[in-house]
């Protein structure tokens, strides 16, 4: 690739990561509320801060069956119950059904969930409680810097589009590794880092055992936003 074909690429990448930074920016400014009132609740309200503890402790007790089906529940099962809520003609677009979109969703959600409750405890391992800022700042350079970039963010990128493509692999022809990662990867990790990494510095701040139940409840709102966003999309196009 030439010094004239670099350059384009990244100018492309950028402007698709604009792109994505606009259309997720007022959703990402909700679920920051959202999780900023949650945290305030958990710190200033006796009975949130029972109801939260009470879900950390069957977190402790179910340890990764918790993670896997409470994120599947919330990014799998609540989404598909808000499509029901929207109108009759967005509802009947063409595309899978509601089977073969639970058949998807529910283990590829679930196994997100496992894999971030695994990283916050790797993550605890490390670095130990978050009882300063130096820690929490450790553990969210490494959460933003190396785990999204290297795994978390390019894992579902590219199981959606292989989805997306039948469960072939046509999304992936005609793509260098650096092309892909560049226009397929790297504006929705750029659109991730302005949406989570408010939030990673708000569950990482409290205590370790609300870490999955805050992420499980991020999640489901965020794949909810996002649900009612394409659906009305789709119906657009």
């Amino acid at each position: 690739m030439t010094a004239s074909e670099h350059q384009s690429l990244i100018q492309r990448a950028l402007r698709e990561a604009i792109k994505a930074l606009r259309a997720n920016l007022v959703p990402g400014l909700l679920l920051q509320s959202l999780m900023a009132l949650m945290a305030a609740a958990y710190l200033w309200n006796s009975t949130a801060r029972h109801a939260f503890e009470v879900l950390a402790e069957i977190r402790s007790h179910w340890g990764l069956l918790f993670s896997f089906f409470g994120t599947s529940f919330a990014s799998a099962l609540l989404p598909e119950a808000l499509r029901l809520l929207l109108p009759q003609s967005i509802q009947k677009e063409i595309g899978p059904s509601l089977g073969a979109r639970l058949l998807f969703s529910i283990p590829l959600w679930g196994l997100v969930g496992m894999q971030v409750d695994l990283f916050y405890r790797l993550q605890y391992l490390l670095f130990g409680p978050s009882d300063c800022a130096a820690v929490i700042i450790k553990k969210v350079m490494v959460d933003a810097f190396i785990y999204c970039p290297t795994l978390a963010v390019p894992q579902v990128v590219c199981i959606l589009l292989w989805k997306d493509h039948g469960f072939t692999l046509h999304g992936f022809r005609d793509h260098t590794p650096v092309r892909f990662y560049a226009l397929k990867i790297f504006p929705v990790l750029v659109a991730n880092w302005m949406v989570w990494i408010p939030l990673i510095c708000i569950i990482y701040s409290l205590p370790a055992a609300l870490g999955v139940p805050f992420f499980i409840v991020a999640q489901s709102f965020w794949v909810m936003v996002l649900t009612t966003l394409s659906t009305g999309f789709s119906k657009k196009s």
